[in-house]
């Protein structure tokens, strides 16, 4: 028997040690979600638009070869004999050329470079915003799953005790003490805390889904929240300050004022399209020349080196529409980063209000426990005596259970808007993975 207890408190402490913590899902994550594997692979690949755009600016080489093989026939008129005479040629002509230019002057393509840049420095900050997101995503799916856990918890004992007060309150009415609708109204309040069980193991099941999503690993388990952690209020407790860091660091802002940037340049390079460029080029041939009527081909030799100017004169009008067209593109940026700007101002705000709320509200829920647990208490006893009735004890129960489900949630709700808070304010970063990685129970 001890052996048996042995073995069974060896295989709980293995599960226990197998649960999964935030770190360790954030890790999986960083290493397997699709999303942020796209975004990577989507910032390297605009890394190359400012290499494509910046060779317009750098020196041009060809080299050509070509080599032709003839066979000819000519008739011609001996001019001594009067008669005539018929001529075969067979030979091979070569030609090798070597040609160099070098962009001294051309706005457009400096203006396309300069916005390629841009485009890179944008990129960059996207792939920056999803790593954040995917911090955010992260902890936002771990800690549903603790809620659909403990919301699981609370739907299981409050099934348990409206079970036994179901079986009290029949053993009750066998005996005489209460009507039949007492036992009635005990077996509506089991059927419904039985339904709820059932969405709730649902619900930790979808939870669960939605960690594999991102991490690609099915976990069976992770570690729970400590009972007395401390939820403060956040710091700074100055709304505006959060809100000036977000206008400061947030990524989105950030990305829509590189954008903007990036137009404007686009702008430029359009409007710069009518103006001459200046280009310096030079080239060598080396080619074999026809020759005439019987004779060899010739070998001849050239090198030539000069500056071209060009300028459009007239484009059918696509210059203009070119030019109003990114003009216009350029608005639509700025209004892009005043609205970014906006919702940054009023998520931080509402959020900061919300975290603040949320503070207030766990110290309260947690209270409703107690008061609750006094108030069933007090229904019971009455229940006993015959002054309270079943609906009155069922009613007690779902109360307590609703509170401690309300005080769970409140904590959840406290983790998961600081850290959106601190997303807005572009503040997020691994730390904060590993500050609430302190928050859980050790395995």
């Amino acid at each position: 028997m001890k052996k048996l207890l042995s073995l069974t408190i060896a295989l709980l402490a293995s599960g226990a040690a197998n649960a999964a913590d935030l770190s360790t899902i954030y890790q999986q994550a960083a290493s397997n979600d699709a999303e942020i594997a796209a975004a990577r692979a989507i910032r390297e690949a605009n890394s190359y638009n400012v290499t494509i755009a910046r060779g317009a600016l750098l020196p041009q080489a060809q080299i050509s070869y070509s080599q032709t093989s003839i066979s000819s026939e000519a008739d011609s008129i001996d001019l001594v004999s009067g008669g005539y005479v018929k001529t075969d040629k067979d030979y091979d002509l070569s030609s090798l050329e070597v040609s160099a230019s070098q962009t001294l002057f051309n706005l457009n393509s400096w203006y396309t470079y300069q916005a390629a840049v841009s485009g890179d420095d944008a990129a960059g900050l996207q792939l920056q915003l999803a790593e954040q997101q995917l911090l955010l995503r992260t902890a936002q799916a771990y800690f549903n799953v603790l809620r659909a856990q403990d919301n699981l918890s609370t739907a299981q004992a409050e099934e348990k005790a409206v079970k036994r007060s179901l079986e009290q309150t029949k053993q009750r009415f066998e005996v005489g003490l209460i009507a039949i609708t007492d036992v009635h109204e005990a077996q509506a309040g089991y059927d419904l805390s039985y339904v709820n069980l059932l969405g709730q193991e649902a619900a930790l099941d979808i939870s669960y889904e939605a960690l594999e999503q991102l991490t690609g690993q099915r976990f069976e388990d992770v570690s729970p929240l400590k009972a007395d952690v401390a939820m403060e209020m956040p710091q700074p407790a100055n709304a505006a300050d959060w809100v000036q860091s977000g206008l400061d660091k947030y990524a989105g802002v950030l990305i829509a004022e590189a954008s903007k940037d990036g137009v404007r340049l686009q702008r430029n390079a359009a409007r710069s399209n009518h103006l001459p460029s200046v280009s310096l080029f030079g080239s060598y041939t080396d080619a074999d020349q026809a020759p005439f009527v019987g004779d060899d081909p010739t070998d001849s030799t050239v090198t030539a080196i000069g500056v071209k100017i060009s300028m459009p004169l007239l484009a059918g009008g696509s210059l203009y529409g070119q030019s109003k067209q990114s003009a216009l593109n350029y608005a639509a940026a700025d209004y892009q980063l005043e609205k970014q700007r906006r919702d940054v101002k009023q998520n931080i705000r509402s959020l900061f209000r919300q975290v603040q709320t949320d503070t207030l509200n766990i110290k309260a829920r947690k209270q409703a426990i107690t008061s609750a647990q006094s108030a069933l208490e007090a229904t019971q006893t009455g229940y006993k005596v015959g002054t309270r009735n079943i609906v009155e004890v069922l009613n007690a129960q779902k109360n307590l259970f609703s509170a401690q489900r309300d005080y769970a949630n409140a904590r959840y709700d406290y983790i998961i808007n600081l850290l959106s808070l601190k997303f807005y304010a572009g503040t997020l970063n691994e730390g904060d993975i590993q500050t609430l990685n302190s928050w859980l129970a050790s395995a």
